[in-house]
């Protein structure tokens, strides 16, 4: 009888531990593995030619390592965020407008937005 309650406590006491938090936020993403999704993203989504994928991940790896300075000095101070991340995503789709073509920068605009959008309706 000991050994069931022991083992009952014990599965009370480490179960929260192998919980899984919703959607994956328990762990930020690095800046590589952010610039990795976000270039197979554009790939995928905008159709991105063999010569235009290299330099698109450059970009979205220079902006993620931005982003993630950028989080670390502002911590918990969510209009500066918001401020500098709305400066740091302008500059970011400047550099993208030299790689893409419009109609890619459009969609990236349109898809960009849309998902904006549903993230602020969560």
């Amino acid at each position: 009888m000991k050994k069931i309650i022991v083992f009952i406590v014990s599965l009370l006491v480490c179960a929260p531990l192998f919980a899984q938090s919703p959607r994956g936020e328990g762990r930020r993403l690095s800046p590589e593995e952010m610039a990795e999704r976000t270039t197979g993203w554009m790939t995928k989504e905008l159709n991105l030619t063999l010569e235009q994928i290299a330099p698109v991940d450059s970009i979205n790896l220079l902006y993620a390592q931005a982003q993630q300075i950028l989080f670390q000095s502002f911590e918990g101070e969510r209009d500066k965020i918001r401020e500098a991340m709305t400066a740091l995503n302008q500059e970011k789709e400047k550099a993208l407008a030299e790689v893409l073509t419009e109609e890619q920068l459009d969609l990236y605009r349109k898809k960009a937005s849309e998902m904006f959008n549903n993230r602020r309706q969560r």
